[in-house]
């Protein structure tokens, strides 16, 4: 196991038993150990409560889910080989080049073929990668990248070429034959899937507020005994 991570968990358990076993001790020599557990627990979850409301909304701040990602619809030489209904009209409409302006559409391009590499690569494995035998020798071709919608579904389409070190190679194995990037391509066509980053905060949220409800039922309960043990008391 990690040394780093055992190292992390430690000083959590160690801070958690300072700071918050030091509030339950001073409680419990002034109303006893059963309230000041439900005391000190109660503001500690509820405060935990909160800071989960914040992860689960907006920008993921804590625990992160599901992130958003393109999976791989096909590859093949030429984009009207591959079994999708846009592929053969690619780069024309109803696939779009992302706008100058558009800095989310920019984005999704960027990590589009970043993505189309990476199924290159796990294409190449399964002996399906084309002209191609290692992801090292693609590129992606400059402003190829293209995406669109279709039944409210996002789709990308990027174009790969020969990598210079690999025309490089191949005019070195044969130097009478003249070898250019467009001599190896692949089209690459790929599903978005916005996934769900919010999910497990959400999750988190939930069952942190179960707990928080039960506490406080607990809290109110163990307070109600302790009023009525100092009436009786007080009584006697």
């Amino acid at each position: 196991m990690d040394l780093t991570f055992i190292e992390g968990v430690a000083a959590v358990v160690s801070g958690f038993i300072v700071f918050v076993g030091t509030i339950w001790l001073l409680l419990a020599v002034i109303m006893g150990a059963r309230l000041a557990y439900f005391v000190t627990a109660s503001v500690c979850i509820g405060f935990i409560f909160i800071m989960t409301l914040v992860w689960s909304y907006g920008t993921p701040l804590g625990p992160v889910g599901q992130l958003p990602d393109w999976e791989g619809v096909g590859l093949a030489d030429s984009a009207d080989q591959i079994e999708f209904d846009a592929a053969a009209k690619y780069p024309e409409a109803p696939w779009q080049a992302p706008g100058e302006d558009d800095q989310e559409a920019k984005t999704k391009a960027a990590e589009l073929e970043s993505a189309a590499t990476n199924y290159l690569e796990e294409l190449i494995l399964k002996d399906k990668g084309g002209d191609f035998i290692a992801a090292t020798d693609a590129v992606v071709v400059t402003d190829s990248a293209r995406l669109m919608e279709e039944a409210d579904q996002e789709y990308g389409a990027v174009e790969l070429e020969a990598a210079p070190s690999a025309v490089e190679k191949a005019q070195e194995a044969d130097p009478d034959q003249t070898f250019t990037p467009e001599d190896a391509q692949a089209f690459v066509i790929m599903k978005y899937d916005p996934g769900n980053p919010l999910k497990k905060a959400r999750i988190i949220a939930g069952g942190t507020f179960l707990v928080w409800a039960l506490h406080l039922f607990g809290l109110s309960r163990a307070e109600r005994k302790t009023k009525e043990t100092a009436i009786g008391d007080g009584a006697r």
